[in-house]
């Protein structure tokens, strides 16, 4: 009779910090059938792999509850740099947009739509996606048959069901009537039935918000009345599981009084309403005990909600060409980036009209709005014009002022004299010192993890947001302690969407686990790389870090020494059960 082994995958020796915030203790996991099967001191045992984990530390895979891989999954499995910063979670489809139900005389316009919302360029959605889908059923279905290096979670995102329902036109300027809402709750059943978590909406209003549609004109959730969006989540509450993940404000733009609708619809029934978003800012410190104060006086009240943050160190560069990620929603921007060619670029650039049309444009705004992000954007790269070296490393605004020019005709004049191979790096778009995460994270109503990963992929890549928080807050900083990061990066986040068997390293829990060493881990916040790993080999702007040795999903290793090694055992998690037939 052949031999049986104890467990598929031993790892032995290591330091066990499992996600519960409970202290560490040295240790060994086994693994078995893709599941935490042991945790204690099982030396001895037999396995068909054994990793010895002796000087490392061995803690749950990182779960991320904002972000937008629902194109990118279509050429990498392992979703762009989450997979190697030890992110085996992902959630996709959040403030509502994403590509599903989609007609197909409307995929064009949805790729689109996300070109400017998410900035996915409609190049890598045409050549990446098969559209062969259209019901959030058949999405779903796609979804399962694709190869996948981590687990993915999905809203159904409003917008696209709005459309789908009731039209563009009508979607954008009036309220669902009764036989539209009725089978906008159908839908909404649908596609929980098939695996949704729940939905999603941004909901920031029709004037001064960033997420506009291609033509400029506001999204269906950010201008629809606010009583139509509540009827229309009385089908997940009526449902009474599942969540409700509302973009109703950033900083001090926005208005929260929808969150608290939402939540009090909810309140008792099972489903939670997550709300966006919390932020760390080095000029809006003043935000965090306000908004803190909120949280505790919704959660007081008997509501549940869970406030999504960005909490981690990031910076937004650009190019001429992706001025739209560094300028704000300037009309003069969207003239450059809708040019068809660098000559049209050039062009307008050239035109002294059109520079002063801008600069009389950038006095009209407020800071907040972009104007200060423009000013403060800090020259890294002047291409091959060496006589422009000087300006490395200085803002717009000082070269401004020194050479009497506004901002705009110094971008302009730079841009040119550098064929426009000029690139900028914003300010930092996080606080550079902790004390705000950390006010953040002691709240247990705030989770982490708003990466917005695998979108604006020419202006930043955020999915390495885990390793830079174990950096950061525990090995530079020490005001965190490991056992409290990877609850922070893990369970918590997990139960905020209500996944309940990932996240810790617990018997019966899925096997998703790193092994790494603290020292190992890397962040470069010089720059951004530039990587050519987009279809057609098109190229995205890429944190330089990681630093994992192994990286397990669902009990099978895929990245060993920081390398993926091609293996692709991510699975659709859902957290809601088909209604009965």
């Amino acid at each position: 009779m052949a031999a049986t082994t104890s467990f598929d995958v031993l790892i032995i020796n290591g330091f066990i910090v499992d996600g519960t915030g409970a202290p560490g203790f040295y240790g060994d996991v086994g693994i078995r059938d893709g599941r935490v099967a042991e945790v204690g001191r099982l030396g001895g045992r037999e396995a068909h792999r054994t990793i010895d984990a002796t000087g490392k530390i061995v803690a749950p895979g990182h779960v991320t509850q904002h972000s937008h891989y629902d194109a990118a999954l279509f050429w990498d499995p392992y979703c762009l740099d989450s997979g190697a910063n030890g992110i085996t979670t992902v959630v996709n489809a959040n403030c509502g947009f994403g590509f599903a139900p989609v007609r197909a005389q409307d995929a064009e316009r949805t790729m689109l739509m996300m070109s400017t919302t998410e900035q996915i360029p409609v190049t890598h959605q045409r050549a990446g996606m098969p559209w062969d889908w259209e019901t959030f059923p058949d999405w779903m279905d796609r979804l399962q048959a694709l190869p996948k290096g981590v687990n993915v979670s999905t809203y159904l995102p409003l917008n696209p069901l709005l459309i789908y329902v009731m039209g563009v036109d009508a979607a954008k300027t009036r309220s669902p009537n009764a036989q539209e809402m009725a089978e906008l709750h159908r839908l909404i059943n649908e596609a929980m039935d098939a695996g949704a978590i729940g939905v999603s909406m941004s909901s920031m209003g029709a004037e001064g918000n960033t997420h506009v549609d291609y033509d400029g004109t506001s999204m269906p959730t950010d201008s629809m009345d606010h009583d139509a969006i509540v009827e229309i989540c009385r089908a997940v509450v009526e449902r009474g599981e599942g969540i409700i993940q509302v973009l109703s404000q950033i900083a001090i733009f926005g208005d929260r009084s929808i969150t608290e609708r939402l939540a009090e619809l909810a309140r008792g029934s099972g489903v939670r309403v997550i709300h966006n978003a919390f932020l760390t800012n080095d000029q809006l410190d003043f935000l965090v005990p306000s908004d803190l104060e909120w949280l505790s006086e919704q959660r007081g009240m008997g509501r549940d909600i869970t406030a999504g943050a960005l909490l981690n160190r990031g910076w937004v560069e650009a190019g001429v060409r992706e001025l739209d990620a560094a300028g704000g929603q300037f009309k003069a921007v969207r003239s450059i980036v809708a040019c068809a060619d660098d000559d049209g670029i050039r062009a307008l650039l050239s035109d002294n009209a059109f520079v002063e049309s801008w600069d009389a444009e950038l006095s009209e705004v407020t800071a907040a709005t972009g104007a200060s992000g423009l000013a403060g954007q800090t020259v890294i790269d002047v291409g091959e014009n060496q006589d422009l070296a000087v300006h490395l490393g200085r803002t717009l605004n000082d070269i401004a002022t020194e050479t009497g020019q506004s901002v705009v005709a110094v971008l302009a004049d730079l841009a040119l004299r550098t064929d426009l191979a000029l690139q900028l790096k914003s300010p930092p778009i996080g606080a550079t010192e902790p004390p705000q995460a950390m006010s953040y994270l002691d709240h247990a109503g705030v989770v982490g993890g708003g990466s917005d990963g695998g979108a604006h992929t020419k202006a930043f890549g955020m999915g390495h947001y885990p390793t830079d928080l174990l950096i950061w807050l525990v090995r530079e900083q020490g005001v965190r302690t490991l056992e409290d990061m990877h609850f922070q990066l893990s369970l918590k986040p997990a139960r905020a969407v209500q996944i309940y068997d990932r996240g810790a390293l617990l018997p019966g829990f899925w096997a998703d686990v790193l092994v790494y060493d603290l020292n190992d881990l890397y962040f470069d916040m010089t720059r951004y790389d530039i990587v050519h790993d987009m279809p057609n080999g098109d190229w995205r702007r890429k944190g330089n870090a990681g630093g994992y040795e192994y990286i397990l999903v669902n009990g099978e290793i895929t990245h060993e020494d920081g390398v993926s090694n091609g293996h692709t055992p991510g699975q659709v998690v859902r957290v809601t059960s088909p209604s009965p037939a």
